[in-house]
């Protein structure tokens, strides 16, 4: 036995057990978390980043979105108002528009739903990096936290996604967007002809609000950043996702 303030055989030749390292929380666990017990899990985040199921995840229900509106939308309903609005058109070309539409939209769409989430989470992490950077509370975030962060907090995507999907199955599609068709929106019920204003009523979504909620929550505790930090996390989650839909609806 050793000694009082004398350090241990195992100690000194390093034979001593050391910390092991945190479990990064499944699939599973992050879908029950993100419903359950954010706060816990995203503390879990911090010590044991985790965003490759998170993501993968994601790309595979918009892809099954997008597979599923795709062959149900009516391209012409969809875009011919707009276009008709542009009095550069003329009727010839916006039927040769209109075609070309909806021969590569949904080829496109399917490139984009494998493609964009990756780009969309890794551009969102380096934002909240970025502004991890200059308000963190202890110690500055890491990158991979930062990844983590945004992409379980987008998990609300999953319900939200498969949602419309069955939505897409049960009833006529017609001409309308995929947040259009989403029955937890204002959108749903209430549908104006000023379309920022439809845009807009489409985003009042309870699981898209409930996501600006997690965004928040990821920030402070997976981020760990100042209540502004993450505020300022949260503003620029809704100013990307939803901000822009609505600037650029037509």
């Amino acid at each position: 036995m050793s000694e009082p303030g004398q350090a241990s055989e195992s100690q000194l030749f390093g034979g001593g057990t050391t910390p092991s390292k945190p479990k990064a929380p499944g699939l599973g666990e992050q879908l029950l978390g993100v419903f359950t017990d954010p706060v816990a899990l995203f503390k879990k985040l911090h010590d044991a980043p985790s965003w490759g199921w998170a993501i993968g995840a994601i790309v595979v229900v918009s892809l099954i979105l997008t597979v599923v509106w795709g062959l149900k939308v009516d391209v012409d309903a969809m875009l011919r108002p707009a276009m008709e609005k542009n009095p550069q058109l003329s009727s010839a070309q916006i039927d040769q528009a209109i075609e070309m539409s909806g021969k590569f939209m949904l080829p496109f769409g399917i490139i984009g739903s494998l493609v964009m989430p990756f780009i969309g989470v890794a551009f969102m992490a380096l934002l909240y990096w970025l502004v991890g950077m200059k308000t963190a509370e202890d110690q500055k975030p890491g990158y991979l936290q930062s990844l983590s962060a945004v992409s379980v907090s987008s998990l609300l995507a999953v319900p939200y996604s498969l949602l419309i999907a069955l939505m897409c199955l049960l009833r006529k599609v017609g001409g309308l967007k995929p947040e259009q068709l989403s029955p937890t929106s204002i959108g749903y019920y209430i549908q104006p002809e000023n379309p920022k204003l439809y845009a807009l009523l489409s985003q009042l979504d309870l699981l898209l609000l409930g996501g600006y909620v997690l965004v928040y929550l990821a920030a402070r505790h997976t981020l760990r950043l100042k209540a502004s930090g993450a505020a300022a996390c949260t503003v620029i989650a809704v100013l990307v996702s939803a901000g822009l839909k609505i600037v650029f609806a037509k």
